[in-house]
């Protein structure tokens, strides 16, 4: 079994950043591993279905992952079989001059994936990690919302 979380501080609005996390047509903007992803609805709640194409650890992974949870402005949740059983959590709370956004994945490596477990465990926390600086890149370097 593995777990670890990793999270950053966004300097915009709790809403804005949970729309565009929320978004699955984003993800492969801000989530380098992603080369494409598509929702079964919009928007997405409890019970959309989300296919993303995926290239980990040098393979290709096509996987449906379906939200559990849902609640708008929290968290989003989500859970996988490919490339090996596993829930990602994504919760969002106001914090400083933005949004803390926190990533929690919890998985259970099998095959190809248990056999490195260890090394597994570093290279996708880092990948995690670099995947919401990103986000926070993205999203601190748009002009902010006019006020109305």
């Amino acid at each position: 079994m593995i777990r670890f979380e990793v999270s950053t501080e966004i300097k915009r609005p709790l809403g804005e950043v949970f729309a565009y996390a929320n978004d699955p047509s984003n993800l492969a903007e801000w989530n380098s591993i992603v080369e494409e992803a598509k929702a079964s609805e919009t928007p997405v709640r409890k019970g959309t279905k989300i296919t993303t194409r995926a290239r980990f650890l040098g393979r290709r992974v096509d996987s449906i992952a379906e939200v559990t949870e849902h609640i708008p402005n929290q968290k989003f949740v989500q859970k996988s079989d490919k490339p090996f059983p596993l829930t990602i959590t994504n919760q969002f709370e106001a914090a400083g001059e933005g949004t803390r956004v926190t990533a929690i994945l919890e998985g259970e490596p099998g095959g190809f994936f248990k056999m490195g477990e260890p090394v597994l465990v570093r290279i996708a926390k880092k990948q995690f990690q670099a995947q919401l600086d990103t986000m926070k890149e993205l999203l601190e370097a748009r002009a902010p919302a006019e006020v109305k």
